[in-house]
């Protein structure tokens, strides 16, 4: 028992013995024990039995229901009867129970049960071990058994047995429950007395509660700290008394201390998949609370404390990860923050967009950063071959990997043409393109020493025709504004075809 508690009790019980001589610290108990007669005793000494008819019962070892003893019926004649009966004062409202045995001439010899004087129930012929229960009013009574014998006739061992009496409540007795036993820090619980008996007093003290006692039947205490706290109960009927001390009865929690920071790999490339994190058991935590901000990079996978983010395929960049213990009071302080980046190389490319069928072998280059590897139609360790991919438009992948091992890949597309003599005349001023990369709108300058006729033309990532412009006249220079400020931004290609000019050029659609 707690040193306060035990102050208070101490103080609370001097003030009991004060006014009854007869109190003292031995009366104090946890919830009383049954009245039972099961005759251990091996008489009936424990209680005031009173005997009648023409012969008394008496006590047996054969064949009890419990124990080593049980009651059995007088040896009595034809006509003759034998009773066994207990004067009981009952406190309050309570069964009575008790297990018989009858062994008898079926339908006219008989175990009977009376109480006060009014036959309740009787039994005849062989009945095994069986329970018996009647619910009995408060006040004084009297419980007897009779075993009846008719004029003529025995049968089996003519006698009854009766063992295991469990009596309604004869003292006060305290007791009492809750509501609730485990609660939050603050919360409030209702106790409910539930003594026996003509109780007309009582006195409780609550260990760590607020109030700390109470002389109401049905107190409400609020509980302001955690812990495992005392009740204490005594009950009085203003001559007697009766206590009932229950230790560590109420359990007063709080919600979870803020979680420890996750632990986990915090620098992860995208193409390694989905990644598990960690955070140290808090005591009394029934799940955790994870958390992923902005909640758009992944999900999370689990609510204990080991868990796995699903990231969003897409997704690159710093998150915070955060976690908080839950139990029943509710959510704690979600823990400090495990910065995660999720990142891939920056990895592009820029390849010819036109090279001729005729165009021998050459190396490709134009990929960032360096150190990649090409593949695709018609290459071979980083050599396109024109011959070898064929005519048309062919996807090159450039893949690059890390010093971390991650991996990110970007593509770009060489058109092989039929056409002879044609190049890519990026160091000459035949065509200028300004400004480039452009949002949609720019202009193209076209250089001549001789008149020309071209055709000019611009196509998308997909080599679709989306703009052109046919038989232009050059003489010298041509300045020729174009407008595709509704187009998306991408790659695009411009073609100038003519009989002096033969020229492919990218244009950077940005957003």
């Amino acid at each position: 028992m707690k040193q306060n508690l035990l102050i208070s009790i101490a103080i609370a019980l001097l003030y009991s013995v004060t006014l009854n001589p007869l109190l003292s610290q031995d009366n104090i108990t946890d919830t009383k024990t049954m009245s039972v007669e099961d005759w251990e005793t091996g008489d009936f000494s424990q209680y005031e039995w009173q005997f009648a008819g023409n012969a008394e019962w008496f006590i047996t070892d054969q064949n009890p229901y419990e124990g080593i003893f049980c009651a059995q019926s007088g040896d009595i004649e034809d006509g003759q009867t034998t009773f066994l009966t207990l004067n009981y004062d009952v406190y309050a409202e309570d069964t009575l129970s008790f297990w018989f045995k009858v062994s008898s001439e079926i339908h006219w010899d008989f175990l009977k049960f009376f109480v006060d004087n009014v036959g309740l129930d009787s039994w005849s012929g062989e009945v095994p071990w069986q329970q018996a229960s009647y619910m009995i009013s408060a006040g004084s009574h009297s419980f007897t058994w009779i075993y009846y014998k008719n004029l003529s006739g025995s049968n089996g061992a003519d006698a009854c047995r009766i063992d295991y009496i469990v009596f309604p409540q004869m003292e006060i007795e305290a007791h009492f429950t809750a509501d609730t036993t485990v609660i939050c820090k603050n919360d409030v619980a209702h106790f409910f007395d539930q003594s026996g008996g003509p109780v007309t007093g009582w006195n409780w003290i609550f260990e760590g509660a607020i109030p700390s006692s109470s002389t109401i039947q049905n107190p409400v205490v609020t509980y302001p700290n955690e812990g495992e706290w005392d009740v204490f109960l005594e009950v009085s009927d203003g001559t007697d008394t009766a206590q009932l001390y229950m230790s560590d009865f109420m359990t007063v929690g709080n919600v979870p201390a803020p979680a420890p920071t996750p632990t986990g790999i915090s620098f992860l490339c995208a193409s390694w998949g989905n990644t598990s994190y960690n955070t140290i058991g808090l005591p009394g935590i029934t799940q955790y609370n994870w958390i992923i901000d902005p909640p758009e990079a992944g999900t999370i996978s689990g609510a204990g404390s080991n868990v796995t983010v699903i990231w969003e395929e897409d997704f690159l960049g710093e998150v915070d990860l955060m976690v908080a213990g839950i139990n029943y009071c509710g959510i704690g302080v979600y823990s400090d923050p495990l910065t995660i980046t999720r990142y891939l190389p920056d990895v592009s490319v820029m390849l010819p967009a036109f090279v001729a069928l005729s165009t021998p072998p050459f190396e490709l280059t134009g990929g960032l950063p360096v150190g990649g590897e090409y593949t695709g139609p018609g290459v071979t360790n980083n050599v396109f071959d024109p011959a070898a991919a064929g005519l048309g438009t062919h996807t090159i992948t450039y893949t690059y990997t890390d010093i971390n091992l991650c991996t990110n890949s970007a593509i770009d597309s060489i058109t092989v043409t039929p056409y002879t003599g044609v190049i890519h005349q990026d160091g000459q001023r035949t065509v200028n393109i300004y400004p480039n990369p452009t949002y949609g709108s720019f202009r193209v300058q076209l250089y001549s020493e001789e008149t020309d006729f071209v055709n000019i033309k611009i196509y998308n990532s997909l080599i679709e025709l989306v703009w052109e412009m046919n038989n232009v006249i050059i003489h010298n220079k041509l300045t020729q504004m174009i407008q595709l400020e509704n187009h998306p931004p991408g790659i695009y290609y411009l073609q100038v075809n003519g009989e002096k000019i033969h020229s492919s050029h990218k244009v950077i659609f940005m957003e």
